[in-house]
């Protein structure tokens, strides 16, 4: 099952974005067509002014273990559209929530 474990804004845009983990064996994708089948949790964001989704917009999808090490510094979600990424502050608190959420037994 997906769990949303924060929604951030980005202090320069104003942006809202949910950040969702989605588990291994959880389904994922457009109408939940794919289950994801690997270790490391996906953490997804969604642009929360759009409500294409329960969660909002989807904007991209990355690994956990991709972003983890890479604390500290903003991401851009897309870039092909400037107002899809998080400053620092914004990614530091997403993956605070990851880490929680992991400690936690992520399920």
């Amino acid at each position: 099952m997906k769990t949303q474990v924060a929604t951030v804004t980005n202090s320069q845009t104003g942006i809202a974005f949910n950040v969702v983990v989605v588990p291994k064996g959880a389904v994922y994708g457009h109408e939940d067509c794919l289950t994801h089948d690997k270790e490391s949790p996906l953490v997804e964001f969604y642009d929360t002014r759009y409500p294409h989704t329960e969660y909002g917009q989807f904007v991209s999808r990355y690994y956990a273990k991709t972003l983890l090490p890479h604390r500290g510094g903003g991401l851009c979600l897309d870039g092909g559209i400037p107002n899809w990424s998080l400053d620092a502050a914004a990614m530091e608190e997403a993956m605070d929530a990851v880490v929680v959420f992991l400690a936690k037994g992520g399920v």
